[in-house]
């Protein structure tokens, strides 16, 4: 066996026996020795579309989690990893691993490299060829088990000012939602534009409702199962209009730090061969 694989394994039965001599108070679910933590479902979540079901989506990363640690722990019992043929799929796995690792360092050298100059400055001399691809869409949503809360939450909207509805639908967010979306995911959906397609993409008669629901119109509010669902769409914007920068920030942000990590990598890989020729410890025949 490999010297990889044996600290490979050895890393693995250290972790596995701090779990059993320490196993944190705090785990959603266990099988064995292995724990699953919130923060790790936290991660998961995070990459979920705005609008989706979180409660289900925690469901189904508990159970794929405890399928993939049951199969793991049976591959340990049955020692498959004595194989030849595993042996060297894992040193491949190893030697992957320490490259993803080190090309992860480089990035994280340049992650805070964009400042918001660089992000206006990116969206003036581009935002011709950032044209929306889809239609954008502005709502407002909450829900609520109580058909008369979200009643007056729509009443006390109607009466509102449209220079100061945002700021009194926060409140009412505050007040009357109920959703499980976490918090800031709500509030940062009801004050942007996203694209209409990817919005309550997990809920299928909340979908249902935002496509036939006109812009500019009341709220609606419609019965889901056992919760009311209160929808307004403030406005859409159809593809091919010229975004706000507040729209696709985040956008603007990944593509601008995409561009300066291929630079620093290629700097720093051609150092490498640079130093690595200069030692003459490259020879191509």
């Amino acid at each position: 066996m490999g010297n990889r694989l044996r600290a490979c394994i050895l890393l693995l039965f250290t972790a596995v026996a701090c779990q059993q001599l320490d196993p944190p108070d705090d785990f959603v679910a266990r099988v064995g020795d292995a724990y699953l933590l919130q923060a790790d479902i936290n991660a998961h979540l995070a990459s979920l579309t705005i609008g989706s079901d979180t409660s289900k989506a925690r469901q189904l990363i508990i159970d794929q989690w405890i399928t993939n640690e049951l199969l793991y722990q049976e591959a340990l019992r049955l020692q498959l990893s004595a194989r030849t043929d595993i042996e060297h799929r894992l040193n491949e796995s190893a030697r992957a691993v320490l490259i993803e690792g080190l090309i992860s360092e480089y990035h994280e050298q340049v992650a805070g490299g964009v400042s918001q100059i660089d992000i206006a400055n990116y969206y003036e001399r581009n935002k011709e060829y950032l044209r929306l691809l889809e239609p954008f869409v502005h709502v407002r949503y909450l829900v609520n088990p109580s058909l008369d809360s979200l009643r007056l939450a729509r009443r006390i909207l109607l009466q509102t000012s449209n220079a100061n509805t945002d700021s009194v639908f926060t409140v009412l967010i505050n007040r009357f939602n109920t959703s499980p979306t976490d918090e800031s995911d709500q509030y940062t959906l009801n004050q942007n534009y996203f694209p209409e397609a990817r919005l309550f993409s997990n809920q299928p008669e909340v979908r249902e409702l935002l496509q036939q629901t006109p812009e500019g119109t009341q709220p609606r509010i419609r019965r889901i199962d056992e919760e009311y669902h209160f929808l307004q769409v403030v406005d859409r914007v159809p593809a091919g209009t010229i975004p706000e920068l507040s729209w696709i920030q985040d956008l603007v942000q990944r593509q601008l730090i995409i561009n300066v990590r291929k630079q620093n990598y290629a700097r720093r890989v051609q150092s490498l061969r640079a130093e690595a020729e200069s030692r003459e410890d490259i020879e191509i025949r």
